[in-house]
């Protein structure tokens, strides 16, 4: 069995040793057999340099001891802003038939963002590690990992008032917890997979091992030299195989996949996993803010000076807001962003959904966290304003930093949504 190609058609280094086994099993060639193993050696030194990607995602002890730093690192700033009694306030205090709405609603919205960020964000892997055949280890991991992290912190710290109101105290780490799963899902997401677990898994899935350790020479080539170690490797391997066309098709995947390392690909497309790469982004830039009570005077600045009744420097931050996204995305991002199919044949799309997710996601926290009252509706928006100018920087990046993401465009999405209604009536 082999792990299936991700749905856009991207080569994954499964595909690539499974073929390559596929070759080795018909010959019995010495020579074209050592030649195989060799492309085996550089195709697992490409991926564990992030060369080519993997299609499957591996659980580990090291995952977890990732999550723990990275939840601590996130964690640690916030515990000395006392800021966070007033949101646990408003969390535990806000309930419906005796339930803390807010309280149950941060929990599900911590959970939603976590696998938001584990699984929506560009990844597009496969979890080997499921639990009852739905929920994923990792997810689980991540979120048991950053509350025991948020809880522990908040205690040795004296936060939690030596826990004689468990619901105050809960409420607390609550909020403590939404930015420690933040940094538990980002450390275990930016670590590589280990290079002998896919090995491992793939002689699990397909019963046929992979070869020893890597020469050392192997390892000492730079990334440039190790794809043009590999076009030789792949001469050699043609001439022992007769310059097959397989042993051409399996070049060429191969070169595409390491040559596509993200950074200096254009991206066209604007699909689903864009919106949740920028919910995701707009929550890491938003929520140090939710704890800064400036914000209040900011936004009072904001609607201080008018004329007549137009409110002069919320427009302005408004404008400076669009422009920001525009010029972070087109104009001195770090990837090459085209205008495609835009809006009215002008607006670009990427903008309007940069804008609209960030400040639904700020207006969002900010109403969960007690940080608005909605008795002041202007008020509440210039509040909200200010943190939208740093989500919407989150945001951008969040969008743009892993490339083009995997998927359908989300015109398209929308027009198949739009013929499957009318099939439906």
């Amino acid at each position: 069995m082999t792990v299936d190609s991700p749905s856009d058609g991207e080569t994954t280094i499964e595909d690539l040793l499974s073929d390559l086994h596929r070759l080795g099993d018909e010959t019995t060639d010495a020579d074209s057999r050592d030649e195989l193993r060799d492309v085996e050696h550089l195709l697992l030194e490409a991926h564990e340099r992030g060369l080519i990607d993997s299609g499957v995602r591996h659980l580990s002890a090291r995952d977890a001891a990732e999550a723990f730093v990275g939840s601590v690192i996130f964690a640690s700033p916030l515990l000395v802003e006392d800021g966070i009694f007033d949101i646990g306030d408003y969390l535990f205090e806000v309930t419906f038939a005796g339930a803390p709405v807010f309280l149950i609603a941060n929990t599900l919205f911590v959970v939603l963002m976590t696998y938001a960020l584990l699984g929506w964000t560009g990844q597009n892997r496969d979890e080997t590690a499921i639990l009852f055949g739905v929920v994923p280890a990792r997810l689980v991991m991540t979120l048991g990992v950053s509350f025991l992290v948020a809880a522990v912190l908040m205690t040795v710290w004296g936060r939690v008032g030596g826990w004689e109101s468990p619901l105050e105290a809960l409420a607390r780490i609550n909020v403590i917890w939404t930015v420690g799963s933040l940094g538990a899902a980002l450390g275990d997401i930016l670590a590589d997979d280990d290079t002998q677990e896919i090995a491992s898994h793939h002689t699990a899935t397909t019963g046929r091992a992979v070869g020893p350790e890597r020469p050392e020479a192997i390892q000492r080539l730079t990334d440039g030299a190790l794809v043009d170690a590999l076009q030789r490797e792949f001469d050699d391997l043609g001439s022992a195989f007769g310059d097959r066309q397989e042993v051409e098709r399996l070049r060429e995947q191969t070169v595409d996949a390491a040559l596509d390392d993200g950074f200096g690909d254009r991206i066209q497309k604007y699909t689903s996993r864009d919106v949740a790469e920028a919910f995701v982004g707009s929550i890491f830039f938003a929520i140090p803010f939710l704890v800064e009570d400036g914000v209040f005077d900011v936004a009072e600045f904001f609607l201080s000076f008018q004329v007549g009744s137009f409110p002069v420097f919320f427009f302005v931050n408004t404008v400076f807001v669009l422009a920001m996204i525009l010029a972070l995305v087109y104009w001195a991002g770090p990837q090459d962003v085209q205008i495609n199919r835009p809006i009215l044949g002008f607006i670009p799309r990427r903008v309007v959904g940069i804008a609209l997710v960030s400040f639904l996601t700020a207006g969002a926290l900010m109403t969960m966290w007690g940080r608005v009252e909605w008795s002041e509706p202007v008020v509440a928006l210039a509040r909200i304003s200010v943190v939208w100018t740093v989500a919407s920087f989150g945001a951008s990046l969040g969008d743009i930093l892993p490339g083009e993401s995997s998927g359908d465009d989300i015109n398209d999405d929308l027009v198949a949504l739009g013929n499957q209604d009318d099939h439906g009536e």
